[in-house]
C-alpha cells in the first residue's frame, strides 16, 4: 500500500508541475502585444486624447510666486478633459504677471512625463480677441 501511495504522490506532483508550466512562446496560441507608442486615444464622443490642447476659461486664482493658475475651464479640446476647474502648473516660456483674477482666458495645455498640465500659451480674450491663440497653434495638423 505504501509503494501505491509514492507512486501516486509522484504521479500527481509530475502532472501539476506540468499543468502549471506554460508555453510562453508565441505559437499563435497565444496574442501578439502591439509595442507601437501610443500618442493618441479616442474617448468617447471621438474625442481625441493626446499630450496637448486648447480650450478658454476664466482665472480663478494666481499663485503668490506666479508658476501655477487656477482656471475655470471649458472642454480641453486634443485632451479630452471635461470642463472643471483646476490648477495648471506653466512653462517657463509663460509670464503670468499680466493676468489677474478673473480675465477671460485662451491656453494652450501640455502634458508632462509625470501626467500633470502645464500651460504652454495664454492670452487674455477680452484684450487680444478670441482667436489670439491663433499663432500658436498648428493648423497644419503636425
Amino acid at each position: 500500500m505504501k509503494q501505491l501511495t509514492k507512486i501516486t504522490i509522484t504521479a500527481l506532483a509530475a502532472f501539476s508541475l506540468t499543468a502549471c508550466g506554460e508555453d510562453t512562446t508565441n505559437t499563435g496560441n497565444h496574442a501578439e502585444i502591439d509595442e507601437t507608442p501610443m500618442h493618441s486615444t479616442t474617448m468617447g464622443d471621438d474625442k481625441m486624447m493626446g499630450d496637448t490642447g486648447h480650450t478658454t476659461g476664466v482665472i480663478v486664482s494666481i499663485s503668490p510666486d506666479g508658476k501655477e493658475a487656477t482656471i475655470d475651464h471649458q472642454d480641453i479640446d486634443g485632451v479630452g478633459m471635461s470642463a472643471m476647474t483646476m490648477g495648471f502648473g506653466i512653462t517657463s516660456t509663460v509670464d503670468l504677471s499680466s493676468y489677474a483674477k478673473g480675465d477671460s482666458v485662451s491656453f494652450m495645455v501640455k502634458r508632462g512625463r509625470d501626467n500633470s498640465y502645464r500651460i504652454t500659451a495664454i492670452c487674455n480674450t477680452a484684450n487680444d480677441g478670441q482667436d489670439c491663440l491663433d499663432t500658436h497653434m498648428d493648423h497644419n495638423g503636425h
